[in-house]
């Protein structure tokens, strides 16, 4: 019987050591984080313990924190907020602030990521709540944007000077092709009115790419886009039929409606005799594809990847380039499937993540 209790006394000294062994690792994993780190009561809401990096961070003692609701914490300037995250956390278990304004002891004011969750220790709630300091990113995201407006600005004023520039250039081509005496030059004149004609569609071209990803991505209808581009277009005797489900979205960058445009108009313009475009929804495996279809003589097997390359095409070969890199902010991929002779087939792959029924979420 003595061998018997000296060999559950081991098995109790080694789960103890076990115990002390867990709790160390978890102190140097807690006192060493990168991120300051709350521990709070989950049902009381009351701060536990702190973690160094966020005494270190805002200046204050770990006896400021301890036995202190968020919402009693003066360094989180909107109180009414703190005590709405509580609130949330016990409901959802876990909550997410992105940019959340805090203040230092010293009363310097900061940017954080916030995020909390609510897990179970034995059979007691604990509320972990991680602050990742993100002034200097923010900081960087704003001077990028100012740089990025006053590079639009200097952008914007160019265009306007060249276009005002190709405007008088082609008012005197036209003048020179009335007045010439010599109607062999008129080939020359043409040429040179096709080549300013060539570069105002550049100019219109670059001022889309120049908006490209500077508004947040957003969910939109997939039926609304189709439409809307439609009414931009000259479709002449074309019929475009919207079979897209009337509450289908993407989540891409707002210019996708150019995409859609510049479907469109590409096949009104290259397709030869085709009166129908057809835009429609196949649900393939984990993803979503969105086919753009037409009846006209489609695309030969050796151009079907150079349509999407900067300078192809009878214009500025921009349009296709454009539509790809604007699908591509979101994952969105196109690619052209159609048969030559048949018709073209653009088809645009949207993955599960961007791709939704409206009111589902």
């Amino acid at each position: 019987m003595g061998f018997i209790f000296l060999g559950k006394k081991t098995s109790s000294l080694n789960l103890e050591n076990a115990l002390k062994e867990s709790e160390l690792k978890y102190r140097r994993l807690f006192e060493t984080a990168q991120d300051a780190i709350l521990i709070l009561d989950g049902d009381s809401g009351e701060v536990t313990d702190a973690n160094t990096f966020i005494l270190d961070l805002l200046g204050y003692p770990r006896e400021y924190f301890v036995g202190k609701h968020l919402w009693e914490l003066g360094f989180i300037k909107d109180q009414s907020l703190a005590q709405h995250a509580f609130t949330e956390l016990k409901t959802k278990g876990y909550i997410r602030y992105e940019d959340l304004p805090l203040q230092k002891k010293d009363g310097q004011g900061m940017d954080v990521e916030f995020i909390s969750n609510v897990y179970l220790v034995g059979d007691k709630k604990i509320i972990q709540c991680n602050i990742r300091d993100i002034t200097e990113r923010r900081h960087i995201e704003n001077t990028l944007a100012l740089a990025s407006r006053k590079l639009n600005l200097l952008s914007g004023i160019t265009r306007h000077d060249i276009n005002n520039e190709i405007t008088v250039l082609l008012g005197n081509l036209e003048f020179l092709e009335k007045e010439c005496p010599d109607p062999s030059q008129n080939e020359y004149i043409h040429k040179a009115s096709a080549a300013a004609y060539r570069i105002l569609s550049i100019i219109r071209s670059a001022k889309e790419y120049e908006s490209l990803g500077i508004n947040e991505a957003a969910w939109q209808n997939c039926r609304t886009l189709v439409d809307t581009a439609a009414k931009q277009i000259l479709l002449g005797k074309v019929m475009v039929k919207n079979d897209l489900p009337e509450d289908s979205e993407v989540f891409a960058d707002p210019l996708i409606v150019r995409v859609f445009y510049n479907l469109m108009d590409n096949a009104v313009k290259y397709g030869g005799k085709i009166t129908t475009i057809r835009f429609s929804l196949e649900d393939r495996d984990d993803v979503h594809v969105i086919r753009c279809e037409d009846d006209g003589v489609g695309v030969p097997p050796e151009e079907k990847e150079q349509i999407f390359k900067r300078g192809f095409g009878k214009h500025t070969g921009l349009g296709l380039t454009i539509s790809r890199e604007i699908l591509d902010i979101t994952g969105i991929t196109i690619q052209e499937n159609g048969r030559f002779g048949a018709g073209a087939r653009f088809e645009m792959t949207v993955p599960k993540t961007a791709y939704r029924l409206a009111g589902n979420g």
